[in-house]
């Protein structure tokens, strides 16, 4: 079989998207190899689901422990000693006022179930939710519309939801209102008051906000640092449940625990984890919630079968104490180090390269066709990553965006990250020269 031959496998794939130039047949590490041999540096870790790389074996050996002492299904009529073990350690790390553990099988769900203990406690007068523009909360048809991520992803799912509000995110490298940040002096923000506010729910019949502080899957999208402080300060003025989707970006991958916590004095009463809490090896997540949420969470089925492992609360917490013995958080800051003055200098440098944006392990490299005009480089971008797989490395990538988003393991040698960023620079290259572009 040819290297990205597929036809000899017998078999097609329902809605194969994007479409791979290789097969891969296994993880190790940092790395991937296809079926051909060849291997690649991972950067898409399991969709940012395996932050310590594929296999770790300390979380391998974690999971074989609590699969012969257990099992992994964790019905809801019973509580095993697995929930309290992680839910103590939960409360040692998260920030106030997060206290209370709901157990939940993956990330879709998760938000799903945080929404309605958002709507429980806030009463039934109050069925509005607030969300923003590009976010992603999951693929099911209340978490489709709740952001929403994309018009394309969308198909046949907003006519049948309702109850979401839907404002401007702060894109501020495509900003809504094409203003420049400071001088927008946020507007964006004012839209839920001026707008909103005024024409279509009033203040009294909205339930909260859900919210990731950083959009990842609409191309790591950082808000202005005064922003997270202004909207919790819009909750409180309203009596409104802030909600925290920390789904993605949480366990470290912004370089803290809790990307909250880049945003001193801001509070959550709810937050969600997910994806990379149990290594990516066993489907495994949880809201966290201040005590109040506690009542309304027990008046409501959540979870399910699977919700709460055993397996996933003992990988969790051996991940957990891997990363605090092996202070990965120290080497996520040094893999943005890198990544900011890799990628930084490939902006100022090329045409093609618009914008890098980049919070801890959590990036995206963006393409244009002009800088001037910003015009998104779709074609550019998807060249440029073809590139990069033929010379070794497979970042996170859809062909419906402009943006690729390199998505390291937490514990990836800074050498190694460097590597491949220089490796982005000779896809950048290769690609310029064959469009014509040139220098910034």
């Amino acid at each position: 079989m040819q290297r990205g031959d597929t036809t000899m496998l017998g078999v097609s794939l329902i809605g194969e998207h994007p479409p791979n130039h290789f097969v891969s047949r296994y993880r190790d590490g940092w790395f991937l190899e296809d079926v051909d041999g060849n291997r690649y540096i991972d950067w898409i870790t399991g969709w940012a689901s395996s932050p310590l790389g594929g296999n770790h074996p300390e979380l391998v050996a974690a999971a074989h422990t609590a699969l012969r002492e257990y099992g992994t299904e964790c019905l809801s009529a019973l509580r095993t000693w697995h929930h309290y073990e992680f839910a103590e350690k939960m409360n040692q790390i998260a920030p106030a006022p997060l206290s209370k553990v709901v157990y939940d099988t993956t990330g879709s769900e998760v938000v799903e179930n945080a929404v309605r203990i958002m709507r429980e406690a806030a009463g039934p007068g109050r069925p509005f939710v607030i969300t923003f523009l590009g976010s992603f909360h999951g693929g099911n048809y209340g978490t489709g519309a709740m952001g929403p991520h994309n018009a394309h992803y969308n198909h046949f799912i907003e006519p049948f939801m309702s109850g979401w509000i839907n404002v401007p995110f702060p894109t501020c490298y495509r900003c809504p209102y094409h203003l420049q940040y400071p001088q927008c002096d946020i507007a964006c923000l004012d839209y839920i008051e001026e707008m909103i506010l005024q024409y279509k729910a009033t203040p009294e019949t909205i339930a909260g906000v859900n919210v990731e502080f950083i959009q990842g899957e609409n191309g790591i999208q950082i808000p202005p640092a005064e922003w997270p402080g202004k909207l919790a300060d819009l909750c409180k003025k309203y009596d409104w449940i802030l909600y925290n989707d920390e789904v993605q970006e949480g366990v470290g991958r912004t370089g803290k625990w809790f990307s909250i916590e880049h945003y001193p004095g801001v509070e959550a009463e709810l937050l969600s984890l997910g994806k990379g809490i149990s290594g990516g090896l066993i489907p495994f997540a949880c809201t966290l919630g201040a005590d109040r949420m506690s009542e309304p969470a027990g008046e409501l089925y959540t979870g399910g079968t699977f919700a709460g492992s055993p397996v996933g609360c003992m990988v969790a917490l051996k991940l957990i104490e891997i990363m605090e013995r092996d202070k990965v958080l120290d080497n996520v800051s040094e893999i943005e180090r890198v990544a900011k003055a890799k990628f930084g200098a490939m902006r100022d440098k090329y045409e093609i390269v618009g914008d890098v944006r980049v919070l801890g392990a959590y990036m995206a490299v963006e393409f244009v066709e002009d800088k001037d005009t910003k015009k998104p480089g779709h074609e550019l971008c998807r060249e440029v990553v073809y590139a990069l797989e033929r010379l070794g490395v497979v970042p996170i990538y859809e062909p419906a965006f402009n943006w690729f988003r390199p998505t390291p393991a937490l514990n990836q040698p800074p050498e190694l990250f460097a590597h491949g960023c220089d490796l982005v620079e000779e896809a950048v290259v290769e690609v310029s020269k064959k469009y014509g572009k040139g220098m910034a």
